[in-house]
């Protein structure tokens, strides 16, 4: 008999993001997703395309912010819950938000409940948020971190059950080994993401000046953000300014088009002091796609581009440079790490994933799941987390940073700085009710 699972996410209403609903679908679960009924990003449908799956809708409050919207009818939101008489609740929102919260306030006592984390910091969070996290992660009965570094944040932070490090998976019909070759009159670099500062994107563009003095090469940045035009300056003062190319995003087959044509993908991101790359799905996606992943060793990035990888520590700009300069002038170390890419890519498809998952569910919707006797000591616990797992993400400065979940991509320093005072005053009319 096939298991239930209800799913609530988020960012649901992107058609993309439901590739791992429709590859667990395929694998046999009977499953049905909870979204919000509008979400304020460019990829959200208006209208939901027809999935083989059903696909509730229910108004949010505070539609956009990650980590602090709710269900607007709380009433309606126990009643889907109970009709849809799930054999694993999977929520895949962070253990200390206000959704999570809400939904476990929601479900049967009874109910099994596995959850999503990519947080890969060991953040120390204010409260309420602080308390809704220790609860989440005491009544989950499984989690499927994205990274070894995020499940250690979690067992550090007293998660007893069951863990499974799951890869943020790519569909394998749409992203497969391209034709790159070092016999290419010109190599191609690409960097995909946020045109940000953390994202390395200058960086990007003196990495391109290095390779381009050894060979023709050109830079293609795909994104949106507001170093778009320092990039382009620092371009022409480096003299490759006709060697830079700035896309909008792209998605899909475009995106995996470009992944074919580039030889080396650059991850040069470095962690800020709230914000390590939680994984990266660019470093898995260009893999798939026959390009070598060259980047800094920060936050899951290593982890994630394994040794097919060409990783530098964090800052190193001289190494990097050198190093991809010398794989694209080394057809055969070049080939090398290309295949040994490929190779770890085919085994984080979201079919792959979606089996792996399946075994999470059916293991916690069992007889006797079992949990670990952890120390009551926070520190005893985040050694224990370290032996399990390795250790979690450094933060810039390298402390463990004081964060509160606000809005994610706020978009200008006001309106990050509005939503900071609207989570303080927040708080502050918590703590004093």
């Amino acid at each position: 008999m096939a298991i239930r699972v209800l799913t609530v996410y988020h960012a649901g209403r992107d058609r993309q993001h439901r590739d791992r609903e429709r590859a667990l679908r395929s694998e046999g679960a009977e499953l049905a997703l909870l979204v919000p009924d509008a979400w304020p990003e460019p990829a959200a449908e208006q209208t939901l395309s027809d999935e083989s799956f059903p696909i509730i809708e229910l108004a949010v409050r505070r539609p956009g912010d990650v980590n602090r919207h709710s269900y607007a009818d709380g009433r309606r939101l126990r009643e889907l819950i109970a009709e849809a008489r799930p054999d694993v609740l999977d929520i895949r929102e962070e253990p200390f938000s206000l959704a999570t919260r809400q939904l476990l306030a929601a479900a049967d006592p009874a109910t099994p409940v596995v959850m999503y984390t990519a947080q890969n910091i060991d953040k120390r969070l204010p409260p309420p948020f602080s308390g809704y996290e220790r609860r989440a992660l005491r009544r989950a009965a499984g989690l499927y971190p994205c990274s070894r570094q995020a499940a250690a944040v979690a067992r550090g932070k007293g998660f007893a059950g069951t863990v499974s490090v799951l890869p943020l998976g790519y569909d394998d019909t749409l992203f497969h080994a391209g034709a790159q070759t070092l016999a290419s009159e010109e190599i191609t670099l690409l960097l995909a993401g946020r045109l940000v500062r953390e994202k390395g994107i200058a960086t990007a563009v003196r990495v391109l000046q290095r390779v381009h003095a050894v060979r023709p090469a050109r830079l293609v940045l795909v994104g949106q953000g507001p170093l778009a035009d320092s990039a382009r300056q620092l371009a022409r003062t480096l003299d490759v300014a006709s060697q830079l190319e700035l896309r909008p995003w792209l998605q899909g087959a475009e995106l995996a088009a470009l992944y074919r044509s580039a030889h080396v993908v650059l991850v040069p991101s470095r962690a800020t002091h709230t914000w390590a790359e939680q994984f990266g799905r660019v470093i898995t996606e260009a893999q798939a796609s026959g390009a070598v992943v060259a980047g800094y060793a920060s936050g899951a990035i290593a982890e994630v581009a394994g040794e097919a990888g060409i990783i530098v520590a964090p800052g190193d700009f001289e190494r990097l440079a050198q190093r991809v300069s010398d794989v694209v002038s080394d057809a055969e170390e070049f080939e090398r790490r290309r295949e040994a890419g490929r190779l770890s890519a085919a085994r984080q498809t979201w079919h792959q994933v979606a089996r792996t998952q399946l075994e999470l569910y059916e293991a916690v919707s069992g007889p006797g799941v079992a949990r670990r006797q952890l120390p009551r000591s926070p520190r005893a616990r985040r050694a224990l987390a370290r032996e399990e797992f390795g250790a979690t993400a450094a933060a810039a400065g390298g402390m463990r940073p004081f964060a509160l979940p606000v809005l994610r991509n706020s978009g200008s320093p006001a309106r990050a700085l509005a939503v900071t005072i609207d989570a303080v005053a927040e708080l502050a009319a918590r703590l004093h009710r």
